[in-house]
């Protein structure tokens, strides 16, 4: 299963950035972020703008699953 600092990772590098540069970006601190990679934070305060970031779903980022909850139209 992957963690979210996995996903982050993996994202930020089909992107082609640096965590220098992503953190940048986000307003956070390059050393906040590399906490966020190696694992030691769970929960990051800037998920919703890391998510904007690298154009994903902070659901999936956070959680590795889309938020699917919208109801899907069905035909009559």
């Amino acid at each position: 299963m992957e963690t979210i600092s996995q996903r982050l990772r993996k994202k930020r590098e089909e992107m082609n950035l640096s965590q220098s540069q992503l953190a940048e970006m986000v307003g956070m601190t390059q050393q906040s972020l590399q906490a966020i990679e190696a694992g030691l934070t769970k929960r990051p305060r800037f998920i919703f703008e890391l998510a904007v970031a690298l154009n994903c779903d902070p659901h999936w980022l956070l959680y590795g699953k889309s938020d699917d909850s919208k109801p899907s139209e069905t035909a009559a």
